[in-house]
Parts: C-alpha cells; sequence; structure tokens
C-alpha cells in the first residue's frame, strides 16, 4: 500500500489532469483533443490518450480495460472481470486480444508527441471468475524516433461496418500494405475474391450464428450485451447495438428472448434472408495466421490487428469480423479444410470481410472517466 503522502500525491495529479482535459474540451470540443503539439520535448497526457484510445475495438465492445494513472509517464492496465465473456471467451483469448488493440492504441495516440506507450510487465492473464478490476500490465511512456505511419485520427474515424458493401473488391496496394504491416508481426494474410468461397463463408457464418444462438448459456450472454434501443446504448455505452447490428431492435429482442418462434418455419426463413440481405456486395474475404498459444501471442496478434484495421480505415474502407468461425468447433474445423493454412506452427485466428460501404453508425464507448481508476 503507498504511504498518505504519496496517495494524495497520486489524487492530486489525476484530479488535476482530468481537469485540464476537461478544461481543453470545453474550449475546444474536438480539434484541441486530438491535435496535439508535435514538440518531442513535451509528454502526453495519459487521460488524452486514453480520450483517443478508447474508441478502439474490442470483443462485443465489451471494453474490458481500465487504467490507474501512477505518475505522468506510468500507469498500469487492469482488467475489469465484469466485462468478459464465460461462454463465448472462456479462456478469455478474444478479450487478451482485445487488450492488445486497446495498447497499441495508446501507443499510436502517443506519437504525435514523438513518445510510444511500452507494457513492460505483465503481471497475470486475463481470467474469468475474479471479482474486482485484476492488474494486467505495467505501462511507460517512453521517447520514440520512430515516424509513426499511422494518424491517431483514424482511430476517431475506425468503424466496424455490417452494412451492404458495393461489391468493390480492396485495392491490391491495400492488400499488400496489409500484407507487409503483417508480416512485421510474423503473422501471414490472406485474401479471396473468389465468389464460391465467399459464398460458402457467409452460409457457414449464419449457420454458425444460428447453431449458437440455439444454445441457452451462449443466446443468455449474448441477450445481456444487447442493446435493443438507442436509450439502451446511451445508458450502457458498451455493448451490441441493434443499430451498428444492422437489425431492427424489436426484431433482434424476440430472436434472443423467444427463440423458440424463430427456429422453424417461415419465420426463420424470414429471419435468414434478412440477415443473407446484410453481406450484399461483399467482395473480400481475409484471414490471418499466426502464432496463438498465449497470452503473448494474442497480445501480439492484437498489436498487429489494430495496425491493419486503421490502416484498412486509412483507405476508406471497412472491416466485419466472422469471430464465430473460429470460436465455433465445427465451423473452425470447415474453415480449416477450405482456406490456406499458414506455415509453421501457426494457426488461422481472424476472418473477416472488408470492403466499402456508407459510413456506418458509431457505437457508444463508456468515458475516460469511467475506464480511469481513481
Amino acid at each position: 500500500m503507498l504511504p498518505l503522502k504519496a496517495l494524495n500525491s497520486r489524487r492530486r495529479f489525476l484530479k488535476n489532469s482530468v481537469l485540464a482535459t476537461v478544461a481543453i474540451t470545453i474550449l475546444n470540443p474536438f480539434k484541441k483533443l486530438f491535435a496535439y503539439s508535435k514538440n518531442g520535448s513535451q509528454v502526453p497526457s495519459w487521460v488524452e490518450l486514453i480520450e483517443c484510445a478508447r474508441w478502439c475495438p474490442t470483443v462485443h465492445n465489451l471494453q474490458p480495460h481500465k487504467i490507474k494513472i501512477i505518475s505522468q509517464t506510468e500507469a498500469e492496465l487492469y482488467y475489469d472481470p465484469a466485462r468478459l465473456l464465460p461462454v463465448g471467451d472462456p479462456n478469455a483469448i478474444f478479450v487478451t486480444v482485445a487488450m492488445g488493440i486497446f495498447h497499441e492504441n495508446l501507443s499510436i495516440a502517443a506519437s504525435e508527441y514523438m513518445s510510444a506507450v511500452e507494457m513492460y510487465e505483465i503481471t497475470a492473464p486475463v481470467k474469468i471468475g475474479e471479482t474486482e478490476p485484476v492488474l494486467f500490465a505495467r505501462l511507460k511512456i517512453v521517447p520514440s524516433n520512430k515516424k509513426e505511419k499511422l494518424n491517431r485520427e483514424l482511430i476517431l474515424k475506425r468503424r466496424t461496418s455490417r452494412l451492404h458493401y458495393n461489391g468493390t473488391p480492396l485495392k491490391k496496394e491495400t492488400l499488400e500494405k496489409i500484407n507487409n504491416e503483417a508480416a512485421k508481426f510474423d503473422h501471414e494474410f490472406f485474401s479471396s475474391s473468389d465468389p464460391e468461397l465467399i459464398d460458402y463463408v457467409i452460409e457457414l457464418n449464419e449457420e454458425t450464428l444460428f447453431q449458437d444462438i440455439s444454445g441457452k448459456a451462449d443466446r443468455e450472454e449474448l441477450d445481456n450485451l444487447f442493446r435493443y434501443s438507442e436509450k439502451e446504448a446511451r445508458e450502457h455505452k458498451d455493448g451490441l447495438w441493434s443499430r451498428c447490428m444492422g437489425f431492427p431492435g424489436i426484431l433482434m429482442k424476440s430472436v434472443f428472448e423467444h427463440p423458440g418462434k424463430w427456429d422453424h418455419g417461415l419465420k426463420k426463413q424470414f429471419l435468414s434472408k434478412h440477415y443473407r440481405a446484410s453481406f450484399k456486395g461483399t467482395a473480400t474475404l481475409c484471414w490471418f495466421g499466426g502464432r496463438f498459444n498465449d497470452t503473448n501471442d494474442w497480445l501480439h496478434a492484437g498489436r498487429m490487428l489494430a495496425r491493419n484495421w486503421l490502416l484498412i480505415t486509412e483507405e476508406n474502407a471497412y472491416l466485419q469480423p466472422f469471430g464465430s468461425l473460429v470460436t465455433n468447433t465445427k465451423a473452425y474445423e470447415k474453415i480449416n479444410q477450405k482456406f490456406t493454412q499458414p506455415k509453421d506452427d501457426k494457426k488461422i485466428w481472424m476472418i473477416f470481410r472488408a470492403g466499402y460501404s456508407k459510413e456506418p453508425v458509431k457505437s457508444f464507448r463508456l468515458s475516460t472517466e469511467e475506464i480511469i481508476i481513481t
């Protein structure tokens, strides 16, 4: 436990940091907050970095990350056990990937100060069953001479698009950029515009979805995460908002709360047709393969995914992950029979469609104050 004097000092530091950010926001609610000075002698504040990085993607928009600010350059990264998936992600693999994504977004946000955020100690893997926020890793802001190619404003622009795509495949140059970025992390990138393979994956994804929601435990876990109205989405500021999912809230609520009405006959046909229609225009299917066996691997994969997601955003394109095709055992077996495999001991761990659509609705996020542990 910290001595009283040191504890009070940390509290004053945190309070002043939050007040400074609030003042900046009031004076200029957008430009000043995200257009930091490029003067390398300045150090970005943790509050400002979190304000930017909180818009990063997380599995099911869970936002499991929490930060305790220790000093101007040091912080502790926690995970919130209330924001895990005991049924869908029992080993917290994809939550750990999300922690890696958050870390990389913090670092990208710091880049215009010629700084980076290092994760220099992992204290414990993410584990289901804890009751209070758990220290996961220690972070430090450090000077960096490396020029960051990704503009951090992309973090705010990034979206997951479940809308119709326009039928145009990702540009060849974009695919090459993704491939090169993945290789820096020793991951392999694959893509296909084969209509037969795309149709197969969309059909398998639909089949897997119906299989997952037919199970009571999976369905109830997802039901707790769905926000069926804008009011619910605004109140919770997390989870899966029906508008972002491309489904009317009333329809989604009926499917998850009364599944027996939708698992046969005309209603199932209607639901299937509505779901399949959302994938219209898909022209590029992508997947990553890499080492994916432990906490370090999952964090590494998350950092790689974070960068490539922003790279895709930079090209004015969007993506939508097919998470169930990896987490569902039967679907994953079928995918491995169809897809080109990575070399050595690497495995396919991420499958997604990518392309061009109208700008999707932006989901809600927890505020910076809610992420910071005081």
